[in-house]
């Protein structure tokens, strides 16, 4: 009797001490905004402080372009540009002139062609 109540309780806790849970993290939207308020002791009305934050990105693939990796986050710019043949070719801020002078003539054309179809 003590084996058919054991065996069970005892395959359960196996069983369960044995079993894992992945969680992925969830993925952060595109527009962020916060709020925060500020009182001051002398007024009796609260001011309101609001930070937004502007966020766009995209990554478009070609198999006779290759790829572009696009983040632009607050003013900050960069890119990521890969060739057909998967080479890195770029990848870094693109916020100066000096800066985007060093991308590729070909991938630069391509993202400004990607940038106005976005915009329409």
């Amino acid at each position: 009797m003590k084996k058919i109540i054991l065996f069970p309780l005892i395959f359960g806790l196996l069983v369960g001490c044995t079993m894992t849970f992945e969680i992925s993290p969830r993925k952060v939207s595109l527009k962020k905004s916060s709020t925060k308020v500020a009182s001051s002791p002398k007024k009796t009305k609260d001011s309101k402080i609001i930070n937004q934050s502007k966020s766009i990105s995209f990554n478009v693939k070609d198999s006779k372009k290759g790829e572009l990796h696009y983040i632009e986050t607050n003013d900050e710019t960069s890119l990521k540009a890969i060739n057909p043949k998967g080479e890195v070719i770029f990848d870094g801020p693109i916020n100066s002139e000096e800066q985007i002078s060093q991308v590729p003539t070909i991938m630069l054309n391509w993202l400004n062609e990607v940038k106005e179809k976005i915009k329409k």
